[in-house]
């Protein structure tokens, strides 16, 4: 294999507006202005990159590729080796509007075989993926004076999926709710969907919060992760510890099902002064959120904003 700096660099890039690609106004001249870094991923690799932040990419120095994914905030979704030098996979990134696709190889005919590969794998228009890969928020909602956005319309399961789109939305939320591998890539997905709304200019001065599972074994397996990333990339504060469960929801049946904040100890010094953002997995009836909201204001918080991976469709919508 020759050298890097003799390998032929080619790109076709652009902008998407109003559902259109608009060329770049500029002539790149290398991958860092393509994607605003300071190094490029070493050896051979394509990188196919649609719009909302869903990247396929090719790279025959995987262990590199994964470095650089890193240091940026890549996600790699998934991947797999595609043969004894080259790995295959697809990721989320955040880059805005751009769109395209990037790469070098030793030639021109071999650039132009790896993107074959890449569209031929993810962009057949065959439905293979697990996950839906939604970027941006489908709507938003008012409730109790706050407004709430949300990702996916959620159809329960006793109504029929008529879509497989639909069933993969239902399969990112049950596997989010069992806990697992599954919080990053919603933190991921989440980060991107809010870099497209305002939430606050003084992210030191907010914090994100889920709203807590029915008992402590489901919020330990369903929110630090997500709670982790999601904070990180949103350079806001961790509050996952700021609410302690002191008695098990299931354990409180027959008391007073209609109240859910009761069982829960809230540390004011985290949320007194701050923007504090609500997130959970889905909006249904929405008392959740109105609860924890109104105990969130009662000790001190500015402002509440709920973020929900999926709002449920309920049957007389």
């Amino acid at each position: 294999m020759v050298e890097d700096f003799n390998m032929l660099f080619e790109y076709d890039s652009g902008y998407v507006v109003d559902g259109y690609k608009v060329p770049m106004g500029y002539e790149l001249g290398s991958f860092e202005e393509f994607f605003y870094l300071h190094r490029q991923p070493q050896g051979e690799f394509v990188i196919v990159l649609k719009e909302g932040g869903l990247f396929y990419f090719l790279s025959d120095n995987f262990s590199d590729f994964t470095g650089l994914c890193k240091d940026y905030d890549w996600y790699v979704i998934s991947h797999q080796s595609f043969n004894t030098q080259l790995e295959i996979g697809i990721g989320l990134m955040n880059t805005g509007e751009s769109v395209g696709w990037i790469g070098r190889a030793e030639s021109s005919e071999r650039l132009s075989m790896y993107k074959d590969i890449l569209v031929f794998s993810y962009d057949c228009g065959v439905e293979t993926e697990f996950y839906p890969y939604d970027t941006a928020f489908t709507g938003s909602c008012e409730i109790d004076g706050s407004t709430c956005h949300y990702v996916h319309d959620y159809y329960p399961t006793r109504i029929q999926k008529i879509d497989v789109h639909q069933k993969r939305i239902s399969n990112l939320i049950f596997r989010f709710k069992e806990g697992g591998h599954c919080g990053m890539l919603v933190a991921k997905i989440i980060s991107l969907c809010m870099k497209n709304i305002s939430y606050y200019n003084s992210p030191e001065k907010t914090i994100l919060i889920p709203i807590p599972a029915s008992t402590r074994e489901r919020q330990r397996k369903r929110f630090p992760v997500l709670c982790y990333h999601l904070s990180r990339w949103l350079n806001v504060r961790d509050g996952f510890q700021t609410i302690w469960i002191e008695e098990e929801r299931e354990q409180m049946k027959g008391t007073s099902h209609k109240d859910v904040v009761s069982n829960l100890s809230i540390k004011k010094r985290d949320v007194d002064g701050m923007h504090v953002i609500l997130f959970d997995d889905v909006l249904t009836s929405g008392q959740s959120f109105i609860q924890l909201k109104r105990r969130m204001i009662d000790v001190g918080a500015k402002s509440v904003t709920g973020i929900f991976l999926g709002k449920t469709v309920l049957l007389n919508d």
